[in-house]
Protein backbone atom coordinates (compact mmCIF):
# COMPACT_ATOMS: atom_id res chain seq x y z
CA UNK A 1 0.00 0.00 0.00
CA UNK A 2 0.90 3.52 -0.79
CA UNK A 3 2.27 5.54 1.87
CA UNK A 4 -0.52 8.60 2.06
CA UNK A 5 1.70 11.26 3.05
CA UNK A 6 4.83 12.33 2.96
CA UNK A 7 6.91 11.06 6.60
CA UNK A 8 9.48 13.53 6.36
CA UNK A 9 6.63 16.56 6.60
CA UNK A 10 4.75 14.66 9.17
CA UNK A 11 7.80 14.38 11.44
CA UNK A 12 9.03 17.46 10.58
CA UNK A 13 5.62 18.67 11.83
CA UNK A 14 6.07 16.95 14.79
CA UNK A 15 9.50 17.47 15.57
CA UNK A 16 8.34 21.74 15.58
CA UNK A 17 5.38 21.45 17.81
CA UNK A 18 7.76 19.08 20.34
CA UNK A 19 10.56 21.67 20.11
CA UNK A 20 7.84 24.59 21.05
CA UNK A 21 7.07 22.17 23.61
CA UNK A 22 10.39 21.50 25.15
CA UNK A 23 11.55 25.01 25.35
CA UNK A 24 8.54 26.44 26.46
CA UNK A 25 9.78 25.80 30.07
CA UNK A 26 11.63 29.28 29.62
CA UNK A 27 8.45 31.19 29.41
CA UNK A 28 6.78 29.63 32.46
CA UNK A 29 6.18 32.31 34.80
CA UNK A 30 8.94 32.83 37.50
CA UNK A 31 10.95 30.52 34.91
CA UNK A 32 14.63 30.91 34.75
CA UNK A 33 17.48 29.60 32.47
CA UNK A 34 18.91 26.74 34.58
CA UNK A 35 22.72 26.65 34.87
CA UNK A 36 25.09 25.48 32.03
CA UNK A 37 24.66 21.00 32.47
CA UNK A 38 25.26 17.95 29.84
CA UNK A 39 22.83 15.28 30.92
CA UNK A 40 24.60 11.99 30.08
CA UNK A 41 22.03 9.04 28.52
CA UNK A 42 23.39 5.42 28.59
CA UNK A 43 21.81 2.98 26.17
CA UNK A 44 21.78 0.26 23.75
CA UNK A 45 21.47 0.98 19.88
CA UNK A 46 18.82 2.35 17.93
CA UNK A 47 19.38 1.18 14.16
CA UNK A 48 15.88 3.30 13.53
CA UNK A 49 17.76 6.22 14.13
CA UNK A 50 14.74 7.92 16.47
CA UNK A 51 16.70 8.48 19.57
CA UNK A 52 19.01 10.21 17.66
CA UNK A 53 16.45 12.21 16.15
CA UNK A 54 14.51 13.35 19.36
CA UNK A 55 18.18 14.04 20.94
CA UNK A 56 18.73 16.12 18.40
CA UNK A 57 15.72 17.69 18.67
CA UNK A 58 16.27 18.20 22.33
CA UNK A 59 19.67 19.35 21.99
CA UNK A 60 18.21 22.47 19.56
CA UNK A 61 15.86 23.80 21.91
CA UNK A 62 18.06 23.20 25.07
CA UNK A 63 20.99 24.37 24.26
CA UNK A 64 22.10 25.61 27.94
CA UNK A 65 21.04 21.57 28.97
CA UNK A 66 22.76 19.21 25.68
CA UNK A 67 22.21 15.69 26.50
CA UNK A 68 24.97 13.48 25.12
CA UNK A 69 25.18 9.29 25.12
CA UNK A 70 27.55 7.95 26.89
CA UNK A 71 27.73 4.90 24.58
CA UNK A 72 25.26 3.19 22.10
CA UNK A 73 25.72 -0.72 24.08
CA UNK A 74 26.07 -3.22 20.77
CA UNK A 75 24.82 -6.75 22.12
CA UNK A 76 21.32 -8.17 23.29
CA UNK A 77 20.09 -7.02 26.48
CA UNK A 78 22.03 -9.40 28.90
CA UNK A 79 24.88 -6.46 27.54
CA UNK A 80 22.56 -3.86 28.19
CA UNK A 81 21.97 -4.78 31.46
CA UNK A 82 25.88 -4.98 32.70
CA UNK A 83 26.81 -2.10 31.17
CA UNK A 84 24.13 0.14 32.45
CA UNK A 85 24.11 -1.72 36.12
CA UNK A 86 28.05 -0.59 35.93
CA UNK A 87 27.24 2.98 34.88
CA UNK A 88 24.44 3.74 37.75
CA UNK A 89 26.85 2.27 40.41
CA UNK A 90 29.39 4.27 39.25
CA UNK A 91 27.94 7.75 38.16
CA UNK A 92 28.89 7.59 34.41
CA UNK A 93 25.10 8.62 33.68
CA UNK A 94 22.15 10.40 35.05
CA UNK A 95 19.54 8.66 32.86
CA UNK A 96 19.07 5.21 32.08
CA UNK A 97 17.26 3.55 28.94
CA UNK A 98 16.05 0.15 30.93
CA UNK A 99 14.41 -2.86 29.70
CA UNK A 100 11.56 -3.16 31.05
CA UNK A 101 11.59 -6.15 32.91
CA UNK A 102 15.02 -4.53 34.84
CA UNK A 103 13.34 -1.91 36.78
CA UNK A 104 12.55 -3.63 39.77
CA UNK A 105 15.83 -5.08 40.14
CA UNK A 106 17.94 -1.26 39.59
CA UNK A 107 14.86 -0.12 42.25
CA UNK A 108 15.95 -2.66 44.63
CA UNK A 109 19.38 -2.13 44.44
CA UNK A 110 18.36 1.89 45.05
CA UNK A 111 20.32 2.74 41.75
CA UNK A 112 17.40 4.92 40.21
CA UNK A 113 15.12 7.43 42.21
CA UNK A 114 11.02 7.73 41.32
CA UNK A 115 10.32 10.73 39.41
CA UNK A 116 6.75 12.42 38.99
CA UNK A 117 4.75 12.63 35.58
CA UNK A 118 1.53 14.09 35.99
CA UNK A 119 -1.49 14.02 33.07
CA UNK A 120 -0.08 11.24 31.22
CA UNK A 121 -2.20 9.05 29.36
CA UNK A 122 -0.15 5.99 29.37
CA UNK A 123 -1.40 2.91 27.95
CA UNK A 124 -3.00 1.15 31.46
CA UNK A 125 -0.49 -1.93 30.73
CA UNK A 126 2.26 -0.10 30.42
CA UNK A 127 1.70 2.26 33.27
CA UNK A 128 1.46 -0.34 35.56
CA UNK A 129 4.96 -1.96 35.23
CA UNK A 130 6.09 1.64 36.35
CA UNK A 131 4.26 3.03 38.93
CA UNK A 132 5.28 3.11 42.53
CA UNK A 133 2.94 1.46 44.49
CA UNK A 134 0.59 3.36 45.99
CA UNK A 135 1.89 7.15 44.67
CA UNK A 136 -0.11 8.21 41.61
CA UNK A 137 1.83 10.29 39.18
CA UNK A 138 5.22 8.58 40.72
CA UNK A 139 7.26 6.23 38.17
CA UNK A 140 10.47 4.20 38.63
CA UNK A 141 11.09 4.94 35.06
CA UNK A 142 9.21 6.77 32.13
CA UNK A 143 7.94 4.26 29.48
CA UNK A 144 9.93 5.57 26.29
CA UNK A 145 8.42 2.49 24.00
CA UNK A 146 6.55 -0.21 24.86
CA UNK A 147 6.38 -3.56 22.59
CA UNK A 148 4.90 -7.21 22.25
CA UNK A 149 5.07 -9.95 19.50
CA UNK A 150 2.68 -9.67 16.77
CA UNK A 151 1.91 -11.99 13.86
CA UNK A 152 3.11 -11.72 10.15
CA UNK A 153 0.90 -13.09 8.43
CA UNK A 154 1.35 -13.45 4.59
CA UNK A 155 -1.57 -14.24 2.05
CA UNK A 156 -3.73 -14.06 5.14
CA UNK A 157 -6.77 -15.89 5.55
CA UNK A 158 -10.12 -13.62 5.74
CA UNK A 159 -10.76 -14.14 9.51
CA UNK A 160 -9.83 -10.92 11.63
CA UNK A 161 -8.97 -10.84 15.51
CA UNK A 162 -6.38 -12.26 17.41
CA UNK A 163 -4.17 -15.49 16.66
CA UNK A 164 -3.41 -18.13 18.44
CA UNK A 165 -0.39 -19.35 18.15
CA UNK A 166 -1.00 -23.56 18.32
CA UNK A 167 -3.49 -23.05 16.17
CA UNK A 168 -1.22 -21.69 13.21
CA UNK A 169 0.78 -24.48 13.84
CA UNK A 170 -1.54 -26.80 13.66
CA UNK A 171 -2.45 -25.87 9.82
CA UNK A 172 1.09 -24.85 8.75
CA UNK A 173 3.09 -26.50 6.33
CA UNK A 174 6.71 -27.47 6.41
CA UNK A 175 8.87 -24.78 7.08
CA UNK A 176 6.00 -22.20 7.14
CA UNK A 177 6.48 -20.53 10.29
CA UNK A 178 9.86 -18.44 11.39
CA UNK A 179 10.16 -17.13 15.16
CA UNK A 180 13.17 -16.53 17.77
CA UNK A 181 13.42 -20.18 19.15
CA UNK A 182 17.56 -20.60 19.03
CA UNK A 183 19.21 -19.00 21.32
CA UNK A 184 23.09 -18.58 20.54
CA UNK A 185 24.40 -16.68 23.63
CA UNK A 186 23.25 -15.66 26.93
CA UNK A 187 22.88 -11.82 25.39
CA UNK A 188 20.21 -13.22 23.05
CA UNK A 189 18.11 -15.22 24.77
CA UNK A 190 15.31 -12.69 25.85
CA UNK A 191 13.33 -13.01 22.45
CA UNK A 192 14.12 -16.98 23.18
CA UNK A 193 12.06 -16.55 26.29
CA UNK A 194 9.41 -14.09 25.20
CA UNK A 195 8.78 -16.76 22.23
CA UNK A 196 8.53 -19.26 24.28
CA UNK A 197 5.79 -17.65 26.96
CA UNK A 198 3.86 -16.79 24.00
CA UNK A 199 3.41 -20.00 22.43
CA UNK A 200 3.02 -21.55 26.38
CA UNK A 201 -0.01 -18.99 26.54
CA UNK A 202 -1.73 -20.10 23.59
CA UNK A 203 -2.28 -23.52 25.33
CA UNK A 204 -2.55 -22.53 28.81
CA UNK A 205 -3.35 -18.91 29.17
CA UNK A 206 -3.19 -18.72 33.01
CA UNK A 207 0.56 -19.78 33.24
CA UNK A 208 1.40 -16.24 33.00
CA UNK A 209 -0.99 -14.00 34.95
CA UNK A 210 -2.25 -10.40 34.21
CA UNK A 211 0.19 -9.43 36.24
CA UNK A 212 3.08 -11.50 35.62
CA UNK A 213 2.88 -14.43 38.06
CA UNK A 214 4.12 -17.72 36.87
CA UNK A 215 2.52 -20.48 37.50
CA UNK A 216 4.23 -23.45 39.49
CA UNK A 217 2.65 -26.44 38.12
CA UNK A 218 4.56 -29.00 35.94
CA UNK A 219 1.77 -30.38 33.88
CA UNK A 220 0.34 -27.70 32.45
CA UNK A 221 3.72 -26.28 31.19
CA UNK A 222 4.31 -30.00 29.51
CA UNK A 223 1.24 -29.55 27.91
CA UNK A 224 1.53 -25.96 26.82
CA UNK A 225 4.91 -26.88 24.88
CA UNK A 226 3.82 -29.81 23.31
CA UNK A 227 2.23 -28.16 20.04
CA UNK A 228 5.57 -26.37 19.74
CA UNK A 229 7.61 -29.64 20.22
CA UNK A 230 5.63 -31.08 17.78
CA UNK A 231 5.70 -28.75 15.18
CA UNK A 232 9.43 -28.85 15.63
CA UNK A 233 9.59 -32.35 15.05
CA UNK A 234 7.16 -32.05 11.53
CA UNK A 235 9.42 -29.55 10.49
CA UNK A 236 7.06 -26.97 10.27
CA UNK A 237 8.99 -24.72 12.30
CA UNK A 238 12.22 -22.29 11.09
CA UNK A 239 14.07 -21.97 14.02
CA UNK A 240 16.20 -18.42 13.93
CA UNK A 241 18.36 -16.75 16.42
CA UNK A 242 17.09 -13.29 17.03
CA UNK A 243 14.28 -10.85 15.43
CA UNK A 244 16.85 -9.65 13.29
CA UNK A 245 17.32 -13.52 11.37
CA UNK A 246 13.55 -14.26 11.54
CA UNK A 247 13.30 -10.96 8.98
CA UNK A 248 15.84 -12.28 6.86
CA UNK A 249 14.42 -15.76 6.71
CA UNK A 250 10.69 -13.98 6.35
CA UNK A 251 12.22 -12.21 3.49
CA UNK A 252 14.43 -14.83 2.02
CA UNK A 253 12.30 -18.37 1.87
CA UNK A 254 9.38 -16.48 1.97
CA UNK A 255 7.30 -18.50 5.03
CA UNK A 256 3.61 -18.27 5.54
CA UNK A 257 4.28 -17.05 9.37
CA UNK A 258 6.60 -15.03 11.08
CA UNK A 259 5.98 -13.69 15.19
CA UNK A 260 8.40 -10.57 15.56
CA UNK A 261 8.40 -7.39 16.86
CA UNK A 262 6.20 -4.37 15.37
CA UNK A 263 9.22 -2.40 14.51
CA UNK A 264 9.66 -4.97 11.56
CA UNK A 265 6.91 -4.04 9.34
CA UNK A 266 8.94 -0.57 9.42
CA UNK A 267 11.89 -2.34 8.36
CA UNK A 268 9.80 -4.36 5.32
CA UNK A 269 8.48 -1.10 4.47
CA UNK A 270 11.95 0.77 3.90
CA UNK A 271 12.69 -2.52 1.81
CA UNK A 272 10.13 -2.02 -0.40
CA UNK A 273 9.45 -5.42 0.33
CA UNK A 274 7.36 -6.43 -2.98
CA UNK A 275 4.86 -8.47 -0.91
CA UNK A 276 4.71 -5.65 1.76
CA UNK A 277 4.02 -3.08 -1.09
CA UNK A 278 1.55 -5.21 -2.64
CA UNK A 279 -0.79 -5.46 0.64
CA UNK A 280 0.09 -10.00 0.77
CA UNK A 281 1.81 -8.98 4.12
CA UNK A 282 -0.50 -8.35 7.36
CA UNK A 283 0.09 -7.87 11.06
CA UNK A 284 -2.19 -9.27 13.61
CA UNK A 285 -1.96 -9.53 17.36
CA UNK A 286 -1.24 -12.66 18.76
CA UNK A 287 -4.21 -14.12 21.61
CA UNK A 288 -1.86 -13.55 24.24
CA UNK A 289 1.75 -11.44 23.37
CA UNK A 290 4.54 -10.73 25.98
CA UNK A 291 5.00 -7.26 27.00
CA UNK A 292 8.48 -5.56 26.31
CA UNK A 293 9.99 -2.32 25.67
CA UNK A 294 12.27 0.85 27.24
CA UNK A 295 11.67 2.69 29.53
CA UNK A 296 13.77 6.02 31.02
CA UNK A 297 14.87 5.89 34.35
CA UNK A 298 16.61 8.73 36.61
CA UNK A 299 20.01 7.59 38.35
CA UNK A 300 20.20 7.79 41.35
CA UNK A 301 23.54 9.74 41.55
CA UNK A 302 22.45 12.16 39.22
CA UNK A 303 23.52 15.65 40.11
CA UNK A 304 20.79 17.03 38.26
CA UNK A 305 17.62 15.69 38.60
CA UNK A 306 15.29 18.31 37.51
CA UNK A 307 16.95 19.21 34.12
CA UNK A 308 17.13 15.18 33.56
CA UNK A 309 13.83 15.12 34.92
CA UNK A 310 12.62 17.76 32.00
CA UNK A 311 14.31 15.80 29.43
CA UNK A 312 12.78 12.62 30.42
CA UNK A 313 9.06 14.11 30.08
CA UNK A 314 10.25 15.29 26.91
CA UNK A 315 11.15 12.05 25.35
CA UNK A 316 8.18 10.68 26.39
CA UNK A 317 5.88 13.42 25.73
CA UNK A 318 3.11 12.79 22.88
CA UNK A 319 5.19 14.76 20.11
CA UNK A 320 8.35 12.37 21.10
CA UNK A 321 5.73 9.20 20.74
CA UNK A 322 4.96 10.16 17.35
CA UNK A 323 8.33 10.01 16.02
CA UNK A 324 9.34 7.15 17.84
CA UNK A 325 6.13 5.69 16.12
CA UNK A 326 6.74 6.68 12.75
CA UNK A 327 9.90 4.98 12.81
CA UNK A 328 8.27 1.61 14.03
CA UNK A 329 8.12 1.50 17.52
CA UNK A 330 4.85 0.67 19.31
CA UNK A 331 3.82 3.78 21.48
CA UNK A 332 2.96 4.04 25.27
CA UNK A 333 0.61 7.29 24.96
CA UNK A 334 -2.74 6.85 23.60
CA UNK A 335 -2.65 9.71 21.72
CA UNK A 336 -0.38 8.35 18.93
CA UNK A 337 -2.58 5.86 18.42
CA UNK A 338 -5.45 7.77 17.19
CA UNK A 339 -2.90 9.93 15.19
CA UNK A 340 -4.55 10.09 11.49
CA UNK A 341 -1.20 10.02 9.74
CA UNK A 342 0.37 7.45 11.90
CA UNK A 343 -2.82 5.00 10.61
CA UNK A 344 -1.85 5.79 7.34
CA UNK A 345 1.26 4.08 7.18
CA UNK A 346 0.70 1.97 10.05
CA UNK A 347 -2.49 -0.43 9.22
CA UNK A 348 -2.56 -2.33 12.20
CA UNK A 349 -1.94 0.71 14.46
CA UNK A 350 -5.74 -0.32 16.67
CA UNK A 351 -4.43 -3.67 16.24
CA UNK A 352 -1.05 -3.12 17.99
CA UNK A 353 -3.05 -1.18 20.59
CA UNK A 354 -5.11 -3.91 21.46
CA UNK A 355 -2.24 -6.39 21.47
CA UNK A 356 -0.35 -4.12 24.01
CA UNK A 357 -3.46 -3.65 26.09
CA UNK A 358 -3.74 -7.08 26.35
CA UNK A 359 -0.34 -8.42 26.65
CA UNK A 360 1.14 -10.51 29.65
CA UNK A 361 3.96 -8.90 31.51
CA UNK A 362 6.69 -10.98 32.63
CA UNK A 363 7.87 -11.57 35.98
CA UNK A 364 8.70 -7.83 37.56
CA UNK A 365 11.17 -9.06 40.41
CA UNK A 366 14.54 -8.03 41.11
CA UNK A 367 15.33 -11.94 40.52
CA UNK A 368 14.34 -11.95 36.74
CA UNK A 369 17.36 -12.42 35.25
CA UNK A 370 18.35 -15.53 37.60
CA UNK A 371 14.53 -16.56 36.58
CA UNK A 372 15.53 -16.10 33.07
CA UNK A 373 18.84 -18.40 32.84
CA UNK A 374 16.96 -20.94 34.45
CA UNK A 375 13.63 -20.64 32.29
CA UNK A 376 15.70 -20.95 29.17
CA UNK A 377 17.76 -23.50 30.42
CA UNK A 378 14.94 -25.85 30.93
CA UNK A 379 12.88 -25.17 27.80
CA UNK A 380 16.34 -24.96 25.12
CA UNK A 381 16.65 -28.65 26.22
CA UNK A 382 13.39 -29.47 25.92
CA UNK A 383 13.07 -28.31 22.28
CA UNK A 384 16.50 -29.48 21.44
CA UNK A 385 15.10 -33.09 22.73
CA UNK A 386 17.70 -33.12 25.60
CA UNK A 387 15.19 -33.39 28.43
CA UNK A 388 12.03 -32.79 28.98
CA UNK A 389 10.92 -30.76 31.81
CA UNK A 390 11.03 -31.82 35.19
CA UNK A 391 9.95 -30.65 38.70
CA UNK A 392 13.50 -29.35 38.44
CA UNK A 393 12.03 -26.74 36.26
CA UNK A 394 9.64 -25.91 38.82
CA UNK A 395 12.05 -25.79 41.34
CA UNK A 396 14.47 -23.72 39.94
CA UNK A 397 11.80 -21.26 38.61
CA UNK A 398 10.78 -20.78 42.35
CA UNK A 399 14.01 -19.93 43.51
CA UNK A 400 15.05 -17.88 40.91
CA UNK A 401 11.63 -15.87 41.83
CA UNK A 402 12.15 -16.12 45.84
Amino acid sequence: MAEQYSRRSFLSGVLTCGALSASAVYLLPGGHRPPPVELRLATGTDPTGARKLLLAMWNQANPDTPARLTDEIEGGSGDERTRLLTAARNGGADILNLDVVDIPEFAAQKLITPIRLADRNFLTSVKDLHQVANTPDSYWAAPLNTDVGMLFWRNPGTEAGRVNLSGVLRTAGEDSFVGQLSPNSSNYNEGFLVNILEHALSVESDLLSPTGEIRFELKPWQRALQPLQEAIEAGKVIRSSDENASLEEFVGKKPTFMRNWPVKYRELQLRKDPDLLAGKIQVRPLAYGVLGGQSLALARTCPHPGQATRFINFMTGTAAQKVLAGHGFAPTLAEAYNDANLRAVIPHLEALRGAVENARPRPMHPGYRAFAEVFVDHTARLLANESGLTSEFIAAMKAALA
